[in-house]
């Protein structure tokens, strides 16, 4: 514990630096493990649904097969959720004052009750990714900066969310520790700096594509995400606070759906502020409860698409199915 502490002291004065999001990273992983260093690995989140096999007792790695495509997976460890847990809380709240503020009380509740092995770190996703709060034992500033957090400016999370799953996996790359990424956000399509309104290219032309596929811009951004996130390992969790109905946010808040199941998470979306609340509650439930298996990365050369399936005798298991790699044969880190 003292050497966590020493770790964490020297962080705090780290990631004082321009670059702090990026050293987070560095400084996460020495808290919970510093000589931990697996990088030809692959980190598959799962969830155990139901368990008549056991009587409570911690799955083992003997008990888990895992088939990568046609290899056999080779299991290196199980972190379950009795084990170092990171939370990347990012805010992405640019209106509704009202339902911000259900939002904060609920993730104050919900962080006041978190275990001691569960650390979480506050960032904006406003103007670019910025950390606001690093992780601590010391859970009073993390509260004050949540309630102060501002409900201003422009959406953020398309533009943020590759570099806030990167983050997340170097510090797996680098820690014993199971890592997820937790938007909370109001975002909406037409609030983003980009317009992805996809006005009509030819107003004269009756027969423009424009006028019947008016949220194309917005699918292909979605697509573009999907693809990338698809080659990393953090899971993504997104707790929506206004459920929209016009055509180009349906589009929008599928496309938030996917992204975050493609990397092993979920999504849940607020159609009315009495439900913010327990949607919040459900996506810590859901990261408390995660468990994340470190698997030996299958033989080169690697698979463009890797499907992956997991067993467990006794047991109804929910993971995350298909990797991606990219041309160097890796997932990116």
């Amino acid at each position: 514990m003292k050497a966590r502490n020493a770790y964490w002291r020297a962080a705090g004065a780290f990631l004082r630096t321009p670059e702090r999001a990026l050293r987070l990273a560095v400084f996460a992983a020495l808290w919970i493990a510093p000589v931990w260093a697996q990088p030809d690995t692959l980190r598959i989140p799962f969830w155990i649904q139901a368990d008549v096999s056991s009587g409570g007792q911690a799955v083992s790695p003997e008990e888990i097969k895992v088939q990568l495509g046609v290899e056999t997976g080779q299991v290196r460890q199980i972190l379950g959720p009795d084990d170092g847990t990171l939370i990347l809380l990012i805010a992405d709240l640019s209106s509704g004052l009202t339902s911000a503020q259900l939002a904060k009380t609920a993730l104050k509740e919900n962080i006041e009750g978190l275990p001691a092995h569960t650390r979480v770190a506050l960032l904006r996703a406003q103007d670019g990714l910025k950390v606001l709060v690093d992780p601590s034992p010391d859970r009073g500033p993390l509260l004050a900066a949540i309630e102060s957090l501002q409900v201003s400016g422009r959406a953020g999370l398309l533009e943020t969310i590759q570099p806030a799953v990167r983050l997340g996996d170097a510090i797996l790359a680098k820690a014993a520790v199971r890592v997820s990424v937790l938007y909370v956000t109001d975002s909406e399509v037409s609030n983003y700096r980009e317009d992805f309104t996809n006005p009509t290219i030819n107003s004269s032309d009756s027969g423009d594509l424009s006028r019947r596929f008016r949220d194309g811009l917005i699918r292909d951004r979605i697509a573009r995400l999907d693809a990338s996130l698809a080659e990393t390992q953090t899971p993504v969790f997104i707790v929506h606070l206004n459920y929209r109905t016009d055509p180009l946010n349906q589009a929008y808040q599928t496309g938030l759906m996917t992204l975050a199941s493609t990397t092993g998470g979920n999504a849940w979306f607020c159609r009315s502020q009495p439900e913010i609340g327990a949607a919040i509650g459900e996506a810590f439930s859901a990261i408390a409860s995660q468990y994340s298996l470190v698997v030996e990365a299958p033989s080169e050369p690697l698979p463009k698409s890797l499907e992956v399936s997991l067993e467990s005798p006794g047991r109804t298991l929910a993971w995350r199915s298909r990797f991606s790699f990219n041309k160097n044969g890796r997932t990116e880190r």
